[in-house]
């Protein structure tokens, strides 16, 4: 039953989206402020041990689940013709919002961390790096937790809807 699958997908996305959102709401409330005080050459420090064991696993994984599961439910929503109103909006947003940040991510943030591998100890271009990454940081953090928000009302709406006799 197709309603069952959305059920399954969608309190998956809200899991790992929830999860996601938390991590990134940490480095953006905590994190990044600290890091702004302490300066580029620990961050940069921190981040290349951030990306060695079990980050090099966690961030991603987490990441691809939320964004695999976010989309699969909106893809879900659109063949599952007792939803095909409004109710599927937060379900499509969500989707969309995921589809954003994982190009950001892709895009600017990775090839930021490369960089910060392959720049050594400069610190002012570890500071210019800093700079970019924290102003794209901001942008995706929000998604996330946007994105979030969203995949707890695609899930609502499903748990809400009526039961068809």
């Amino acid at each position: 039953m197709l309603s069952s699958k959305i059920k399954v997908l969608a309190a998956g996305a809200c899991w790992f989206g929830g999860l996601l959102a938390g991590v990134t709401a940490n480095r953006a409330l905590v994190e990044l402020p600290a890091w702004e005080r302490i300066g580029a050459i620990p961050w940069a420090n921190f981040v290349r041990a951030e990306n060695h064991g079990i980050g090099l696993f966690f961030y991603p994984l987490i990441g691809f689940l939320a964004l695999l599961l976010t989309v699969g439910t909106a893809i879900a929503f659109r063949f599952d013709r007792s939803v095909r109103d409004l109710r599927s909006f937060p379900a499509y947003a969500a989707a969309l919002l995921a589809i954003t940040y994982s190009v950001i991510t892709r895009a600017i943030l990775v090839p930021a961390a490369f960089r910060v591998r392959a720049t050594g100890t400069d610190g002012a271009a570890l500071q210019q790096i800093f700079m970019n990454v924290a102003r794209w940081w901001g942008v995706n953090d929000a998604l996330h937790v946007l994105t979030f928000g969203l995949s707890l009302w695609a899930f609502a709406e499903i748990l809400l809807r009526p039961k068809k006799t």
